[in-house]
């Protein structure tokens, strides 16, 4: 397995790192599958599922999303996405995805979006479907109770505060409950996972748990108001794969990931498929679970391949 990296220029002159893990010479190649990050993350935090599935020949790439690891832009501010904020992401990923193809030309092409990335995979299946042979939601979410209240919130707070400036109250709002169950273990992040290295190993990266900006939580307030009342668009028969911890808090253990499950339903998306690990938290690649959960993908890639 060779792990490489580079770096491309999206449209507005953002330098998007991105990490490339291609398979041994002797491995027979079967696919390609694009990871999308989660909020307050990076791309290297993938490297064992990475050269896990490379074993079973299928090419990884993941970039640092827009104000995240080393995708910093010139304003060197972290969790900033640019002055397109939320559309220029979906360009970002739109323009790796090319890259892939030019390099790759005849191999299948997958998602894997956790958390926040799981998000920004809701709204490119309804942009970009074409692309693709399946998706992976991870640790995903369809609703946010306080989304009504949150968009003009996040813009009240940016005219006071500006849209670069860490986030406060949004972030204390949307982000600190989740550790509240985990409250008596006084860990920081404690309901990523219930491995203590995990946990441990993401609070000491200096490049994971920092807070966004406001207009981080502003564009991702907007565009999932957006892109959950355009769900028409995504194709009934795209292969759609959920997979969640029992103990998620991100969707209140499922509570806010149901409506999803739902609406697809309703929508006739016939070819999705839902599991649940037990005993482990928002980060099931990361959990007890890692082993089963990598073995379940590299069915969903098999099964979708053709």
């Amino acid at each position: 397995m060779t792990n490489i990296n580079f770096t491309f220029t999206d449209h507005i002159g953002i330098d998007i790192f991105v990490n490339k893990w291609v398979p041994d010479d002797n491995i027979p190649l079967k696919g390609m599958l694009c990871i999308f990050h989660g909020m307050a993350e990076h791309s290297f935090r993938y490297d064992y599922f990475a050269k896990e599935i490379g074993k079973a020949g299928y090419i990884c790439y993941a970039c640092d999303i827009r104000g995240h690891g080393k995708s910093i832009g010139k304003d060197g501010v972290k969790g900033s996405l640019g002055s397109d904020g939320w559309d220029g992401v979906i360009l970002d990923f739109k323009q790796l995805i090319d890259i892939m193809k030019k390099d790759f030309p005849n191999l299948p092409i997958f998602l894997f979006g956790h958390s926040w990335g799981s998000a920004i995979v809701q709204d490119f299946i309804q942009q970009y479907s074409e692309m693709l042979n399946g998706v992976i939601l991870s640790g995903s979410f369809g609703t946010q109770p306080f989304l009504k209240i949150s968009i003009p919130l996040a813009k009240m707070i940016i005219k006071i505060k500006g849209k670069d400036r860490e986030a406060g109250l949004a972030y204390n709002l949307a982000i600190e409950p989740f550790n509240k169950p985990y409250k008596k273990t006084k860990i920081r992040n404690a309901w990523i996972s219930t491995l203590p290295e995990v946990v441990s190993a993401y609070n000491a990266d200096p490049m994971c748990g920092f807070r966004p900006t406001n207009g981080f939580f502003y564009e991702s307030s907007k565009a999932l108001k957006r892109f959950w009342n355009s769900e028409t668009k995504i194709p009934k028969d795209l292969p759609i794969f959920i997979i969640r911890g029992i103990e998620d808090q991100v969707n209140k253990c499922g509570k806010w990931l149901t409506p999803l499950l739902d609406r697809y339903k309703k929508l006739g998306l016939k070819n999705v498929t839902y599991k649940i690990y037990p005993n482990v938290r928002h980060e099931t690649l990361n959990d007890t679970s890692r082993e089963e959960v990598i073995a379940d993908i590299l069915s969903f890639f098999d099964k979708h391949i053709k």
